[in-house]
């Protein structure tokens, strides 16, 4: 409950764990990337993909957009360039996110999930150091959510 009332002083621009800062209008302040005026996009695009606001999946996206924290056209850290904006910047990282829990479940659940994502999302054999760095922000902002 206390995760669906973050989110929602987020939605109204009041809160502060997204980077937001009230005073910002435009999704830029001060060099800061801020998610106020793009929490609406992500959760169109994490609904399309079968994510359901408050869920897990919904704080692994949010704690993936958080940990990557792109430029336009990167904020989930999509490299390819058919995923040229927000929209399809979540809808991938959505989609990613959905695919490997079907592949996780398939494999009878073998370790964490965020373990078993991170190797596919940034996997070790292309970049270790990513690799290790991702799970290890992706799991704090994760728990931050969560537990907020």
């Amino acid at each position: 409950m206390k995760a669906i009332k973050l989110l929602s002083a987020i939605v109204a621009g009041t809160g502060v764990i997204l980077g937001v800062i009230p005073q910002c209008d435009g999704a830029v302040c001060k060099g800061r990337i801020t998610l106020k005026a793009e929490i609406p996009v992500i959760r169109k695009a994490a609904e399309r993909n079968g994510i359901e606001f408050g869920s897990n999946d919904w704080f692994i996206l949010l704690a993936i957009r958080k940990a990557e924290n792109g430029r336009e056209g990167l904020q989930f850290g999509i490299m390819n360039p058919k995923a040229y904006n927000l929209d399809r910047q979540a809808g991938w990282a959505a989609a990613t996110i959905v695919k490997n829990r079907k592949r996780w479940e398939l494999a009878g659940r073998p370790r964490d999930f965020l373990m078993f994502l991170a190797d596919r999302y940034c996997p070790k054999d292309c970049d270790a150091v990513g690799n290790f760095n991702w799970k290890k922000n992706v799991r704090f902002w994760f728990n931050k959510f969560k537990n907020e």
